[in-house]
């Protein structure tokens, strides 16, 4: 049976919020390390990837235009 690339992304998204619930519940004392993950912090990395996804294709558009 062959599966779908979406199928894929969220069997790969369910585990990954498993073993976070899963060392969430086990570690409880020893999170103080992932305190620097804020809503923020995501936003902002967000939005540099785009912007560096982006600059890579435009200057590769560029490239290939000419």
């Amino acid at each position: 049976m062959k599966n779908c690339r979406i199928c894929i992304i969220i069997r790969f998204f369910l585990a990954s919020v498993l073993l976070l619930i899963i060392i969430g519940l086990s570690m409880t004392d020893n999170l103080h390390y992932l305190s620097y993950v804020t809503s923020w912090n995501a936003a902002i990395l967000v939005l540099v990837l785009g912007v560096i996804i982006f600059l890579v294709r435009f200057f590769e558009y560029l490239k290939t235009k000419d």
